[in-house]
């Protein structure tokens, strides 16, 4: 059976579904004023409710280990996808050959690149983060979908 759980707001509304062991999707659509570079108060929440998806998530599948992590990927992922993408938003978790894959999706064409930020920058760390916790990441060909993967088993981990 699968649960399904509606998250709304002022904008069209958002689900989840959790599948025991197999993963969980969700999309929400982001404001108009989200992209180019910002991301509108009303979307400044949705890293922090991605979060807590991925935490319900990653205890419910009983995999307490990769919660920190899993955490600031998506963050990291998701503001991305506010800043710099466009369109709705979907996250995805899913087990692929004993890793836990994590990507964030939008409409936009543009392949993410790490860029060098200044010692005083608030912002442009996203990727190089991505590229320091998880054990591999890309971009999928149609550059609409940033992946990252993080190993199942604590002894497959580099600390």
């Amino acid at each position: 059976m699968t649960s399904t759980a509606t998250i709304t707001r002022d904008a069209p509304s958002t689900s989840f579904r959790f599948l025991p062991r197999i993963g969980l999707e969700v999309a929400f659509a982001r404001s108009h004023e989200s992209g180019s570079g910002a991301v509108a108060p009303v979307d400044q929440l949705w890293p922090q409710r991605m979060r807590s998806v991925v935490r319900a998530g990653l205890s419910r599948w009983e995999l307490p280990e990769l919660i920190a992590d899993a955490e600031l990927l998506v963050t990291e992922l998701v503001t991305n996808a506010l800043r710099h993408g466009r369109g709705d938003v979907g996250v995805r978790l899913s087990f692929i050959n004993g890793h836990l894959r994590i990507e964030v999706c939008d409409d936009s064409p543009e392949v993410p690149e790490p860029r060098a930020a200044a010692s005083l920058d608030e912002s442009g760390r996203g990727l190089f983060l991505v590229q320091a916790v998880a054990d591999d990441w890309g971009v999928t060909n149609n550059g609409m979908t940033t992946w990252c993967s993080l190993a199942l088993s604590p002894l497959g981990r580099t600390q």
